[in-house]
């Protein structure tokens, strides 16, 4: 602007000057038109630097602007893929989760196995000053039978023989409530026979956090019958039966918040048995959904 001010006072002189003084002004008036030309140029610099306010003028700018734009929109598809790949992975954790059941073709030997320190965490936890041991569901009192083994047992809520899942496991469920496959949230006092029973998938414990309760239901409707393999083996006297203990709840009277087996175990073998359970013909589909709901409810972060 200056510069074109100062071109045009010169084009004037030089309009109004005498033909001997034109000569004179002419350089003058080139200098301002150079003057002039110099000023257009760095507006023309400074126009394409500053280019989004006055429509993209820069054709370099353009093509900035595209490849930033280019990367902005590859961002935003690997933040979906890993959207995306999140998604799967849980997707695939599930399935590893529900297509090995650590409860599946459990022999005898491993379920009766009583290896390792359950037994001992077992009574410091639930057993206290001189009382004596007894299953948490029937209430009978352990003894030594003439074979020499212990009527109630220190039963392995996972199994003991499936250790390596469990550990594979509990990686992903950290809050489980168990430091390993002996801790005592992975294990009850339970008859010989209902630890069967349990391994076998025909009886489930159902949690209930709020409350922290069990309820103990029989699936298998064989247990239920009063014949020969409905009844328990107990002291004489005492006539228990998988009929009689059928939903029967534990309650704060034997656990509590901090003194527990491990909900989440307990659900996850729940859910596995109420499947088979279905499968098996145990229970019908309106038993076997509402089972699901229950579980799925219950199912808690321990």
């Amino acid at each position: 602007g200056v510069a074109k001010a100062e071109l045009g006072v010169a084009e004037a002189k030089w309009q109004a000057a005498t033909e001997g003084d034109k000569a004179v002004l002419q350089e003058s008036v080139t200098t301002a038109q150079e003057s002039v030309k110099t000023a257009q140029k760095a507006y023309n610099v400074v126009l394409d630097a500053a280019a989004p306010p006055h429509g993209f003028q820069s054709t370099e700018y353009r093509q900035q602007h595209e490849v930033l734009q280019n990367i902005e929109g590859v961002l935003v598809q690997i933040q979906e893929g890993q959207r995306e790949l999140k998604k799967g992975q849980t997707e695939l954790k599930q399935w590893l989760e529900l297509s090995f059941d650590p409860w599946e073709q459990l022999s005898q030997s491993s379920t009766l196995s009583q290896k390792g320190n359950l037994r001992a965490r077992l009574i410091k936890q639930y057993v206290e000053g001189g009382a004596v041991v007894e299953c948490i569901v029937s209430g009978v009192q352990d003894c030594k039978e003439a074979s020499h083994q212990h009527r109630v047992v220190a039963a392995h809520l996972w199994p003991r023989s499936r250790e390596g899942k469990f550990q594979w496991w509990r990686s992903g469920h950290p809050d489980t409530g168990c430091s390993d496959i002996d801790d005592a949230g992975n294990g009850l006092f339970l008859l010989k026979d209902i630890e069967e029973a349990y391994d076998a998938k025909r009886v489930c414990f159902l949690c209930d956090p709020l409350n922290i309760s069990l309820q103990f239901t029989v699936l298998d409707p064989q247990l239920l019958n009063p014949d020969q393999e409905g009844k328990l083996p107990c002291p004489a006297g005492c006539t228990k039966s998988y009929r009689d203990l059928h939903n029967t709840v534990i309650g704060p009277s034997k656990i509590t918040k901090h003194k527990r087996p491990s909900f989440q175990v307990l659900s996850l073998h729940a859910n596995f048995c109420v499947h088979a359970a279905f499968e098996k013909g145990w229970i019908s589909k309106d038993q076997h959904s509402s089972f699901r709901e229950i579980i799925s409810i219950s199912s808690p972060s321990k």
